[in-house]
């Protein structure tokens, strides 16, 4: 099987906003790692994108990208998209390689769509009973309730971003003074930050790890520091419920999947849902022992995976949070 794999926000595709050096970071990273675990797989040829001829002077991509993109989903079987969520790039994408009649090696288009936008998806999962953090539209009524608050945009990725003001005033405030990308404002919750990567398929999953995210929080902006891969696995069970529940209120979901949480008092409540590979990705495969794309590609012959009967040593991965540009 020929997988073409590539990360659309870092090769400079049309639609993506420019990555900061963090974000280029992050995608080449992922990357990186999911292509090692494709080389080891027996029977797969690897396809990518050839940047030295795909771009122009001035590292523009347009028609140049789009393109070469083409070209390289007709030569391949299947396509493993990494791209952004927002501005509705990956689900186009997802679209493309759907059209051109290629394995989509991810979760559906519409999926996609409903993860892509907090609102949506914090509506979907407060429907099937998830608890969920509150998620409210700039014109929404804010509940009355002291504290302070997190702005953010609806179809941002993990803490992009992502601000934190000490009321529900300034949060206001700031939201009505931005105008153009559409924002979300939520209750800040305090707890420990998690993330669960998912294997999904068909409103089923399989949960491959528990992760502790790092974060820190500078002139009120979130900074994302990296992930302990399977850092939270004594909360095993617990974790895999809520994993479980989101996909199945997300049938669509397919393949990897990352769910953000909040460890509150009252136990997890889910921030994210992440149709697409995560920072978390690059440490599974040394954490768990498996390779994960290979876990991924065999939801193409059979059913869900088994559960891991247990998890190795957590596994560390750092990222460049306060990277200049």
């Amino acid at each position: 099987m020929k997988v073409f794999a590539f990360d659309h926000a870092c090769a400079g595709g049309a639609g993506a906003t420019q990555p900061s050096a963090a974000q280029r970071f992050d995608g080449a990273l992922m990357l990186r790692a999911l292509c090692a675990d494709l080389r080891r797989l027996p029977g797969v040829e690897l396809v990518t994108l050839d940047d030295a001829a795909a771009r122009p002077a001035g590292g523009v991509f347009d028609r140049c990208f789009d393109q070469c993109f083409t070209d390289c989903v007709l030569a391949a079987d299947a396509v493993w998209p990494l791209a952004p969520v927002g501005s509705g790039v990956l689900e186009r994408l997802s679209q493309d390689v759907l059209r051109h009649g290629r394995i989509l090696l991810g979760s559906t288009p519409a999926a996609v769509r409903l993860a892509g936008s907090k609102r949506a998806a914090c509506h979907a999962l407060l429907g099937a009973g998830i608890p969920t953090v509150a998620t409210f539209g700039p014109g929404d009524t804010l509940p009355a309730a002291p504290g302070a608050w997190v702005v953010k945009p609806d179809d941002g990725a993990g803490c992009i971003d992502t601000r934190l003001f000490h009321d529900r005033g300034a949060a206001q405030l700031a939201a009505a003074a931005h105008v153009g990308r559409e924002l979300v404002l939520q209750p800040f919750v305090a707890g420990r930050v998690g993330s669960l990567s998912l294997l999904c398929r068909d409103g089923a999953a399989c949960v491959l790890g528990c992760n502790e995210q790092r974060m820190a929080v500078h002139d009120n902006h979130f900074r994302f520091l990296g992930v302990t891969v399977n850092g939270l696995a004594g909360m095993a069970p617990q974790l895999e419920a809520l994993g479980l529940a989101v996909a199945a209120a997300l049938p669509g979901l397919w393949g990897y999947a990352g769910v953000d949480f909040i460890l509150a008092d009252s136990g997890p409540l889910v921030l994210d849902v992440n149709p697409r590979l995560t920072i978390a990705y690059a440490g599974l495969h040394a954490s768990t022992g498996i390779n994960p794309a290979g876990a991924v590609l065999a939801l193409l012959q059979a059913g869900m995976p088994l559960p891991l009967p247990g998890r190795m040593p957590a596994c560390i991965v750092d990222v460049p949070a306060f990277a200049p540009g």
